[in-house]
């Protein structure tokens, strides 16, 4: 089992006597109203059948998803004084949704966030501060990155829920049947590709994801980086411009990409080339196994899909690692209950039940000697490939960078414009937005 130690947040009333009873009626009233708002509130401790009522705001999807009303269930049972009110919020949308409601005074009690919006929650201070005395036994068990992602200024504001990173996933039957072996670096990756892709089959050696996140292992691996030590902008550069003239090449020059837009619905396109068996490796994380193993290449052989390290760039390798989390919202007033909620998603049978449900890592380390995960076929690859990533810059904007990012890459990749013309587009409009 590897090492974790490697692993590296009311104005008075003025009126004349005879308007009294009407005024009073008036203030009566407002007072129900306002009565009536706080009672649907999310921070505002309502009660209902004598129960704390915390509002919980769910960025989950898929499997996860599925398996939360369960797992409330089970809360609400050991802890009949808390009714948790679950909401389902778009993940894409959660962030700006999330900075919008507790700035107006409003918002959830607790709220599922990606690592990349932490740092604004706290800069923005819309997330309560959790004492290093309240989660103590939390902390000694965490996995070093995800404690890395909750921590500020020395100071913890989320429990983490997992972590996660992307692998190379790739069907065994096609690299036997092209005698293929799993590429180590970027010039083994190509010429598999290459010799993978197969036109009277229909089939190609790889599909390109243009996605920031998933840009990621090309862009570390030629040494790009998307700032420089002092903070500044640094894409436009000699490092990212190969990296994308390598995934030209693979497309343009090897032919070893499907001939499809990229311009919406890539991933799902992905996803199901990959799983059909059109396409023989992609880049993807835990949360795809489930979709990868129904599809037609593998639903009736599981053991058909490999899952290895990404390959080396000239720089080494590296993968993007996500980390979920749950945060308190400032204005909850319900932050004692809430921080109950937070301990119980973190205690070793909910990540035990998150991580078998989506394959994923769990963000505590004890779950990883539970039995159950240690059967688990494709767990040892995350972790290593967790162990393997370089070091990069970081910034508190990377989380930014994705969505235009992307944007500039289908553009480039649909041969609409150049890499040149991408990243000088991306800077001028990058510097517009400040």
């Amino acid at each position: 089992m590897p090492s974790f130690s490697d692993f590296k947040n009311m104005s008075q009333f003025k009126g004349k006597s005879i308007a009294l009873p009407v005024a009073i009626s008036g203030l009566l009233l407002l007072f129900a109203v306002l009565a009536g708002c706080c009672a649907n509130s999310g921070t505002s401790g309502s009660t209902s059948n004598g129960r704390l009522v915390l509002e919980f705001w769910n960025t989950m999807e898929g499997a996860e998803a599925r398996i939360m009303p369960d797992l409330l269930r089970d809360f609400m049972t050991a802890n009949p004084d808390i009714e948790v009110n679950e909401i389902k919020v778009d993940f894409y949308k959660g962030r700006e949704k999330f900075i919008q409601g507790v700035s107006e005074g409003g918002g959830p009690d607790v709220m599922r966030a990606d690592r990349f919006w932490l740092q604004d929650f706290v800069a923005k201070q819309l997330v309560r501060e959790l004492e290093e005395s309240q989660i103590k036994d939390e902390l000694e068990d965490m996995v070093p990155i995800a404690r890395g992602v909750v921590t500020f200024n020395d100071k913890y504001w989320a429990i983490p829920l997992s972590v996660d990173c992307l692998g190379l996933f790739y069907n065994k039957k096609h690299f036997a049947e092209k005698g293929v072996k799993i590429p180590t670096n970027f010039d083994e990756f190509a010429a598999a590709a290459e010799k993978l892709t197969d036109s009277n089959l229909g089939r190609y050696g790889f599909f390109i994801y243009p996605n920031g996140w998933y840009f990621e292992p090309f862009l570390f691996g030629f040494g790009g980086q998307y700032f420089a030590p002092d903070g500044s902008l640094a894409i436009n550069s000699d490092e990212t411009r190969k990296s994308m003239e390598f995934m030209l090449h693979l497309k343009d020059g090897l032919k070893a990409v499907p001939p499809v837009s990229l311009r919406a619905n890539a991933y799902q396109t992905m996803m199901h080339s990959f799983g059909g068996g059109q396409v023989s490796m992609i880049f993807s994380g835990p949360w795809a196994i489930r979709t990868v193993l129904a599809g037609a290449a593998f639903k009736d052989d599981t053991s058909n899909l490999g899952i290895a390290e990404l390959p080396e760039g000239p720089h080494g390798s590296y993968s993007p690692t996500g980390c979920q989390t749950l945060v308190i919202n400032k204005n909850s007033r319900s932050h004692e209950a809430a921080l109950r909620f937070l301990k119980y998603m973190y205690s070793i049978e909910v990540q035990k039940q998150l991580s078998m449900v989506n394959f994923g890592l769990p963000a505590r380390r004890a779950v990883f000697a539970l039995p159950e995960l240690k059967r688990d076929p494709y767990l040892q690859t995350f972790i290593r490939q967790l162990q393997m990533s370089r070091k990069i810059i970081n910034s508190p904007r990377r989380g930014e960078i994705y969505a235009p990012l992307g944007d500039k890459l289908k553009a480039v990749l649909n041969g609409d414009i150049t890499p040149e013309y991408a990243l000088n587009d991306f800077v001028t409009e990058w510097n517009n937005r400040r």
